[in-house]
C-alpha cells in the first residue's frame, strides 16, 4: 500500500495587551456571567493541557496558547472519524457535531471582533490551506468547510519545493501577526518519508493566527520599575526587575491563592494572575487549580486598593507536543495505519490515508509598564499514508514575588487565549522563541 500526504496545522496567536487598573471610589463586586459552551471547552483543555506540560517543564518559564492548539487542531477534527475523532474530542473536548463546534467559534470571533473596533485594540484571526494536489486529491466539502466556515484563505503549494513552500508559509505567518511570528516552519517538515513501496508525502498544511494588541487602561510608571527579589525556590532568590503600582482593582483570596485581575483598556480582556500563598513548585501550583477554582476566585472578586509588584518578562517557547498530546489520549491520529482523516481525501491507491505527523506550538510573550504582548502558533504536519460595598476593605498587597500563574482572558466569553507562569523572571528577559527539535 502506499500513500503519505503531509498536511501541516499550523495555528499562530499573537497577543498584546497592556495593564489597566481600575479606577473607582468604592468596592465593586465582579459578578459572574454565563460561560459559553465553547469556552467551558477551551478552558477545559486549558487546564488539562497545563499541568501535562508542567510535568516535563516544571523548572522553566512557559507561556501557551491552549485557545490556538484547539482552534488549530479543530481544522483537522472536522474531518476525523472512528477512534481518531473519539480521542480528539475526549482530550481536546471537541463536540460530536462539526456544525455545533464550527458555530460556536464563528460566534467566539465575532465577539473578539467587537473588541477590536475600539482604536487601541487590535484582534484579528486568520486562517490559510496550503494543497499539494500532486501528492493528494482533497474533497470539496473539506476544502469549502475550510475556505467558507474557517474563512481560510487557499494557496497552491509545492512540497517538493520545500524551502520556497516554507518561505510563503512564514511570511504569510510573520505578516498576519505583525511580524512577531517568524520561522514557524522549515523545510524539514516538509521532507519526504517514502520508501520503496510506500509513498509517505506532504500534501497539505493548514494555518491559523490570532493576533492580539490592547493598551493597559493605565501603565505601570517606569520611573517606578526596579529590581526586587524573587523567591524561585524556598533556598535562591533572583533580583528581578518589578512593575509597581497602587490601584483599585478586582481582588480575592482562598485558602491558597490570592487572585488578581488586571484588565486591558475598557474591560474588554484581562490578565488574570493567581499567586500561591506559599512558595510552589510549578506542579504542585498547577495542581492546586482547576477551572472552578478561577470561576470561583473571579465571582468573590470585588475593586480594592491592591499594591502591585509584577516582575517585567520577555520570553518564547517552541516545542513539539504530539507526545503530549499522545499522553494525554490522541493516539491514532499519529499512527499511519489508524489514522481516520478519510473526510480530507479522495481515497485511491497513491493516497487513501491521512495522518498527523507531528503537532509544533511556538509561543512567544512581553509584559512590561507600557503593557503585554504575545504570540503562538499550532503547526500540526500530516501525512497522507496508503463582599459589602458600602465599607471598603484596607488595602492589600499583591506581590508577585515568587512563582506564578497567568491567564489571559476575553472577558465577554471568559475564554482563556494564553496561560502560563513564570519561575524565573532573571531568565525571561528578552528570550525569542526559537525553534527546538
Amino acid at each position: 500500500m502506499k500513500l503519505n500526504r503531509m498536511k501541516v496545522l499550523r495555528n499562530v496567536l499573537l497577543f498584546l495587551p497592556l495593564l489597566l487598573p481600575l479606577l473607582g471610589s468604592t468596592p465593586r463586586p465582579h459578578g459572574d456571567i454565563k460561560i459559553p459552551e465553547i469556552s467551558e471547552r477551551i478552558n477545559a483543555f486549558t487546564m488539562d493541557f497545563l499541568k501535562r506540560v508542567a510535568a516535563d517543564n516544571a523548572e522553566k518559564n512557559t507561556v501557551l496558547s491552549p485557545q490556538s492548539i484547539f482552534r488549530g487542531l479543530a481544522m483537522s477534527y472536522v474531518a476525523a472519524g472512528g477512534q481518531t475523532r473519539r480521542e480528539l474530542a475526549q482530550v481536546l473536548h471537541f463536540p460530536d457535531d462539526n456544525d455545533k463546534l464550527l458555530k460556536q467559534l464563528s460566534e467566539l470571533d465575532r465577539r473578539f471582533a467587537v473588541a477590536a473596533k475600539h482604536q487601541k485594540i487590535d484582534v484579528s484571526i486568520a486562517n490559510s490551506v496550503w494543497l499539494d494536489e500532486a501528492n493528494a486529491k482533497f474533497r470539496k466539502e473539506y476544502v469549502a468547510t475550510v475556505e467558507k466556515t474557517f474563512a481560510a484563505s487557499l494557496h497552491s503549494a509545492r512540497s517538493r519545493e520545500s524551502g520556497q513552500m516554507t518561505r510563503k508559509i512564514n511570511d504569510w505567518i510573520s505578516e498576519k501577526t505583525r511580524g512577531r511570528i517568524k520561522g514557524s516552519v522549515s523545510p524539514e517538515d516538509f521532507k519526504s518519508r517514502s520508501r520503496p513501496g510506500v509513498i509517505d508525502e506532504p500534501a497539505l498544511v493548514t494555518v491559523n493566527t490570532v493576533y492580539f494588541k490592547a493598551d493597559w487602561g493605565s501603565r505601570f510608571d517606569k520611573k517606578s520599575t526596579s529590581e526586587k527579589p524573587f523567591h524561585v525556590d524556598a533556598e535562591t532568590t533572583v533580583d528581578a526587575l518589578s512593575m509597581h503600582q497602587r490601584s483599585l482593582l478586582p481582588y480575592s483570596e482562598d485558602e491558597n491563592f490570592k487572585f488578581l485581575e488586571i484588565p486591558y483598556i475598557k474591560g474588554y480582556y484581562s490578565m488574570y494572575i493567581l499567586l500561591p500563598k506559599q512558595i510552589l513548585t510549578v506542579n504542585e501550583l498547577v495542581s492546586a487549580v482547576d477551572n472552578q477554582t478561577i470561576i470561583g476566585l473571579k465571582r468573590t472578586a470585588f475593586e480594592r486598593e491592591v499594591d502591585v509588584l509584577l516582575p517585567k518578562f520577555e520570553f518564547g517557547n517552541h516545542r513539539a507536543i504530539s507526545n503530549v498530546l499522545s499522553d494525554m489520549g490522541v493516539n491514532s491520529a499519529f499512527d499511519s495505519e489508524e489514522a481516520d482523516f478519510d473526510r480530507m481525501i479522495v481515497k485511491r491507491i497513491e493516497a487513501y490515508r491521512i495522518y498527523l505527523s507531528e503537532v509544533y506550538h511556538n509561543a512567544w510573550i512581553e509584559v512590561n509598564e507600557e503593557g503585554t504582548e504575545a504570540a503562538a502558533a499550532t503547526t500540526g504536519v500530516h501525512f497522507s499514508f496508503g463582599c459589602s460595598a458600602s465599607v471598603r476593605p484596607p488595602r492589600v498587597d499583591f506581590h508577585a514575588d515568587h512563582p506564578f500563574l497567568f491567564l489571559i482572558v476575553d472577558n465577554k466569553s471568559r475564554s482563556v487565549l494564553f496561560a502560563g507562569w513564570i519561575v524565573n523572571p532573571a531568565k525571561a528577559a528578552g528570550q525569542p522563541a526559537q525553534r527546538q527539535r
